[in-house]
């Protein structure tokens, strides 16, 4: 079964969830492994993006071969959740979530603990070992992000969270 699906460049209102005064970026960044090369143009754009260097190292989201499919890739990105537990975690407040719903990691507040890394589900934040402050993805400030911009491959997608759900549902043959 193929979908449509739309192309959205840049964030628009956040989603403000039922019940709640938590708000919520209107899109998400989805991995298709079925299509990922493991290619690593994705790290290579967003560390470009933010650190100017073509330092895989240096990329706030990550790609690796899959321990149990050979030839596979999983990749892990930050999904800006509707209840952020590095958030919640945080013993400075130094998280928080703009007006767009992005979650983001103040430097000038970051102490550099680690309790943003622990607490995230996937371990998204990671360590800046330069500036000894976490940092993790900032959606390229809500345009187009780069690794999505980079990927030839199409495998990583930039959806509104809707069709991204319908889209891993389908993925996943529909569980």
């Amino acid at each position: 079964m193929t979908t449509a699906i739309s192309t959205q460049k840049k964030l628009k209102e956040p989603i403000i969830v039922p019940g709640t005064k938590e708000k919520v970026t209107d899109l998400v960044v989805i991995h298709d492994p079925g299509k990922c090369t493991g290619c690593g143009q994705c790290m290579i754009g967003c560390a470009y993006k933010h650190y100017r260097t073509f330092d895989k190292r240096f990329a706030l989201l990550y790609v690796n071969e899959d321990p149990n499919k050979k030839g596979m890739y999983v990749n892990a990105n930050c999904s800006h959740c509707v209840f952020p537990m590095c958030l919640a975690s945080c013993p400075k407040e130094a998280i928080y979530k703009d007006e767009k719903g992005i979650v983001r990691i103040s430097p000038l507040i970051c102490i550099g603990c680690g309790t943003c890394n622990q607490a995230c589900p996937i371990g998204i934040p990671r360590l800046d070992e330069e500036r000894k402050v976490y940092v993790k993805c900032d959606f390229c400030d809500g345009d187009w992000p780069m690794c999505v911009q980079m990927c030839s491959a199409n495998a990583l997608r930039l959806l509104p969270r809707k069709e991204a759900y319908e889209y891993v549902k389908n993925l996943r043959g529909g569980k």
